[in-house]
């Protein structure tokens, strides 16, 4: 293919594969990435769509759309993507086994087969080929499609209920005997110092799904914006603008009115500008909304479900079927928790209604891990758990998909 022409912004960060693709896909790709990113997932599905097989069979556009399915917990589709793409190698993805995406693509399929199939086999298989792959590369050596490599194989372990760094999940990048953060942060942290701030964004859900605390959660993201100083092909403001929705959200859980105020503030006048608004207003109006709930729960003023439903019911609306499935299932819990309060008005048929809507969801989007149990209903928790009774009580049980809601 021809030398590619970067545009203005760059969003995706597998740049390293667009080798094998001409001028007009690369800029049609990164519009697909940019609706993703920004939630717009109707017009980034059609933009996925619109490209000739032959380029729709290319490393980074495969990669790109299966993730971006994955968004969704269009689970099945994703999967149908992928084998597709790997099918083609390596006949017409030359060089695809040189920069390891063969690698990567065999490691998504199998996180869909777990939670499509609730197969396990392929999940341990991935984690040891990715380990092997880059158990010896340097931190500062590390590729594009070796950071996602990184992020599948912190993703793969919540699959098997095990974490990461312990037996046969051994940390990588390696690190240093006398440091005290993981290989994942300190990849992180090397790839803001070099500008790779897509990768750096796009680790950092994982990270902080795996830190021990709110606060360490806040200094990681703080760390990504304090790199959103220098001019750069990166997109600023939507990091900017991300980063800020993030800690809001945040704040919104610990309750601290304040710094949720802050947040959304600084979240608004990043991805307000005129020229962008448009684009931004999906993804600013629903963390807002989700921001709002959660800071109403830690105040103590527990949201009803029907405010979940709301929701979900806009959710529903802009093809976020993951926000949805995160709605529905706080619905629900929401319902569990007046009944054990006692509240005289929750209705019988309404709860088997919700049930019955994130049932139906769950089983069009193809996830094996969605379950009906316990007298409320069940489904994946506000982080991807089922709800299971204990006892008198309820427990949460993790499950596979907190990896996905926190990582996308």
């Amino acid at each position: 293919m021809e030398d590619v022409a970067y545009p203005d912004i760059v969003y995706g960060s597998l740049t390293s594969l667009y080798h094998t693709l001409d001028v007009a896909s690369v800029l049609l790709l990164e519009k697909a990435i940019l609706h993703r990113n920004l939630r717009n997932f109707f017009k980034s599905l059609a933009l996925f769509d619109a490209f000739p097989i032959s380029i729709a069979v290319q490393p980074a556009v495969v990669l790109e759309h299966t993730w971006t399915l994955i968004a969704q917990y269009r689970f099945r589709e994703a999967r149908s993507i992928a084998t597709r793409g790997l099918s083609a190698f390596p006949i017409e993805l030359v060089g695809w086994e040189d920069h390891g995406s063969a690698i990567l693509l065999r490691a998504l399929l199998a996180g869909l087969d777990a939670l499509i199939e609730g197969s396990m086999s392929g999940c341990y298989e991935s984690l040891e080929e990715i380990y092997e792959w880059l158990s010896t590369v340097p931190l500062t050596d590390f590729t594009d499609v070796q950071v996602w490599a990184v992020n599948i194989y912190y993703y793969l372990p919540t699959l098997l209920n095990a974490p990461a760094g312990q037996s046969q999940f051994r940390d990588i990048p390696l690190t240093p005997p006398t440091s005290t953060f993981s290989g994942l942060t300190l990849l992180r942290n090397h790839l803001q110092q070099v500008g790779r701030l897509n990768e750096a964004l796009f680790l950092l859900d994982t990270e902080t799904a795996l830190l021990p605390s709110k606060d360490a959660e806040i200094v990681a993201m703080e760390s990504v914006r304090s790199s959103c100083l220098e001019p750069s092909i990166q997109p600023l403001i939507y990091i900017q603008g991300s980063v800020a929705l993030k800690l809001a959200i945040m704040y919104a859980e610990l309750g601290d009115d304040e710094g949720y105020r802050e947040e959304m503030f600084n979240a608004a006048a990043a991805l307000s500008v005129p020229k962008d608004s448009d684009l931004h207003s999906n993804l600013l109006r629903t963390d807002t909304w989700l921001a709002r709930l959660e800071l109403s729960r830690a105040q103590g003023e527990c949201p009803k479900a029907e405010a979940w439903e709301a929701f979900a019911d806009y959710a529903a609306s802009v093809g976020d079927y993951r926000i949805e499935a995160k709605a529905l299932t706080e619905a629900l819990e929401s319902m569990i928790c007046e009944e054990s309060e006692e509240v005289e008005d929750i209705e019988p048929e309404n709860r088997e209604r919700l049930r019955g809507r994130l049932d139906g969801l769950y089983k069009r989007l193809g996830s094996s891990f969605h379950r009906s149990g316990g007298r409320g209903g069940s489904g994946l928790n506000r982080d991807g758990g089922q709800i299971r009774e204990n006892g008198g009580g309820r427990r949460v049980v993790m499950y596979g998909q907190q990896s996905v809601l926190r990582s996308l």
